[in-house]
């Protein structure tokens, strides 16, 4: 009875293993928290309307790491747009968050954008870096590019792609948002 209940707890064990092995390739994208930002001395009453950004990738994937795949678990186009509105809020803005740029013909700023490139790369087991390319276009103007790479540390084994992307995020919009919020 013992060595049938050891047999029982070494295969419970085991299934584990094997699903934390294949969890480790979903990546939750996530946002700089609020509280770890600098404070915004400046607040904006603009309005503005936020187009979804389009993802231009040839790839879902956002690299390879230790022979896996890593998938977002969400849609990265409305990872970047929401990262964008947030911002946008942060700093005073009433923002409308739309799907299609027809939604918005009646608000004076209007903001569109692209997701050019969105790559991690294992370095080390401990370090990773990630590459962010956005384009994003005010009132339907040129298309601004905004560039973002992102180098992180940490314990080997633990989560360090997630704080990565949300550092990268927010790398990438903040030069951004002085454009956007004096638009007219």
């Amino acid at each position: 009875m013992f060595r049938a209940y050891q047999a029982l707890i070494f295969i419970l064990c085991a299934a584990v293993l094997a699903l934390s092995g294949c969890a480790s390739s979903q990546v939750r994208l996530r946002y700089v928290p609020a509280e770890q930002l600098p404070a915004v001395s400046t607040q904006h009453k603009a309005t503005i309307g936020l187009v979804q950004f389009t993802d231009k990738r040839s790839s879902n994937a956002l690299g390879t790491d230790k022979g896996k795949t890593l998938t977002p678990v969400s849609n990265v186009a409305a990872w970047v747009t929401h990262g964008l509105e947030n911002e946008l809020a942060r700093h005073g803005a009433a923002v409308d968050y739309v799907v299609s740029p027809s939604q918005i013909e009646d608000l004076p700023v209007r903001v569109t954008g692209t997701i050019a490139h969105l790559k991690i790369i294992p370095l080390s087991a401990a370090e990773y870096r990630g590459e962010l390319t956005l384009t994003i276009a005010v009132n339907e103007g040129l298309p601004t590019t905004y560039k973002a790479t992102v180098q992180k540390q940490g314990v080997p084994y633990t989560n360090i792609i997630e704080p990565l992307l949300a550092e990268l995020l927010q790398e990438a919009l903040n030069p951004s948002i002085q454009t956007i919020l004096t638009a007219r």
